[in-house]
């Protein structure tokens, strides 16, 4: 199963896979990395808090998601070989395989009646670099999981200083050569 499609069933699953949400997985800087999204469309909605970020050197990919009460965002970037400024196209990662460098984006929230699920198809993340570290500003256009509907979402990730990857040491989680 690629790397994102794992990240995905993140947000579909119950309960959520702890490991990428734990702050163990989080290399924090001083007020530590934040993620704040907005989103309109066939649902509105946001979230600002904490997040968590890890390099996976195997995969090579750099992970970032925040969980706020029932909402969760992530994305992850894919270098071409290290975390580096620039900018990242989005691809839709139910449908391509990995782009390099490119970039995906996933977001869930429970409704009363479910668990709506949202994953990137189009769009972009931009990295830059500054004394805390990486910033990422995104803008995707999600695509709803299950049934009929999109989002345009946008956003920001500051503070970003990768710490470990707890999928790197899960067998099955390298990508074969």
């Amino acid at each position: 199963m690629p790397p994102f499609q794992r990240f995905t069933r993140l947000f579909r699953g119950v309960p959520l896979c702890i490991g990428l949400l734990l702050p163990s997985a989080c290399h924090r800087v001083r007020g530590g990395p934040r993620l704040e999204a907005s989103w309109t469309g066939s649902d509105t909605g946001k979230i600002a808090t904490r997040a968590t970020t890890a390099w996976c050197p195997v995969a090579k990919r750099l992970e970032i998601a925040a969980v706020r009460g029932d909402v969760a965002f992530g994305l992850v970037v894919y270098p071409v070989d290290q975390p580096d400024t620039g900018e990242y196209a989005a691809f839709d990662p139910g449908i391509d395989s990995v782009h390099r460098p490119g970039s995906s984006g996933a977001a869930r929230w429970f409704t009363e009646q479910r668990i709506k699920g949202y994953q990137s198809d189009s769009g972009s993340v931009t990295v830059t670099r500054s004394e805390r570290g990486l910033s990422a500003r995104f803008e995707f256009r999600m695509r709803a999981l299950e049934g009929e509907g999109s989002v345009f979402a946008e956003g920001r990730a500051v503070g970003i200083v990768p710490g470990p990857c707890p999928l790197d040491s899960v067998p099955g989680t390298a990508p074969t050569q």
